[in-house]
């Protein structure tokens, strides 16, 4: 594994993990596995922010999911980051959201789990290749970084299984960036792929047909944790 660290002075280093660190001094190099798993992210429901400072902008990455069967997933990416060095504590934080309720009996409340990273200055590559004026893009080097557990951690975090094969919810993506996501994978992997309707005017998911699902479960079955198998049986 990489040794993570980031340059404090000219005769000085130390790891990401140490706390209370400018993002100014946390700089890199950052291994390619956990660029993979920020950038693939992207493509799912993650967020980069950007902060403005002093001397320009850092970054934080975040990650919600749900309280329910992703709840396996967000508590294995955050203990992935975690022994990178990339996070504070190896489990997310628990919030709970209050929902107004539309009868008598008062706010609902519903939980979430969000991973958050350290923040970095040396993220603005990957955030201007994600957004343009505020709205999220697909890059189109998300090819270099698509292997088969970065494959996997987006169907853990957004796939579902269908009786048609594994559908990816990239609602929020246009037809022609899904269709390059689509074309991604088929070209790399060799699956076959689609893009289907999301059941609502323009938004799209890709579809990873159901004969390509033998060959899917090969790739990508060694990478799947617990009861996240079950999106690709």
């Amino acid at each position: 594994m990489v040794i993570f660290l980031f340059a404090i002075s000219s005769h000085k280093l130390i790891s990401f993990g140490y706390p209370n660190v400018l993002a100014l001094k946390r700089i890199g190099p950052h291994d390619y596995d956990v660029l993979g798993q920020i950038i693939w992210s992207l493509l799912g429901d993650a967020w980069l922010d950007r902060i403005p400072t002093k001397k320009g902008f850092s970054y934080r990455f975040q990650l919600d999911q749900g309280d329910g069967p992703n709840t396996e997933y967000i508590y294995w990416l955050t203990r992935f980051f975690y022994e990178r060095g990339y996070c504070a504590s190896p489990i997310p934080n628990r919030i709970v959201i209050k929902v107004p309720a539309c009868d008598r009996t008062g706010p609902k409340t519903r939980i979430t789990y969000r991973l958050t990273l350290f923040t970095f200055t040396s993220f603005g590559w990957i955030y201007n290749a994600f957004y343009r004026n505020g709205i999220k893009v697909v890059p189109v080097m998300i090819s270099d970084y698509l292997t088969p557990i970065t494959l996997a951690a987006l169907i853990m975090q957004d796939g579902s299984r269908q009786n048609s094969g594994v559908h990816i919810a990239t609602n929020c993506f246009t037809y022609k960036e899904c269709l390059f996501i689509a074309d991604l994978l088929a070209n790399t992997f060799y699956l076959q792929t689609s893009v289907i309707s999301a059941g609502v005017p323009n938004q799209w998911r890709v579809s990873i047909w159901k004969g390509s699902m033998p060959l899917l479960r090969s790739i990508i079955g060694p990478h799947m944790i617990g009861q996240m198998a079950r999106k690709i049986a």
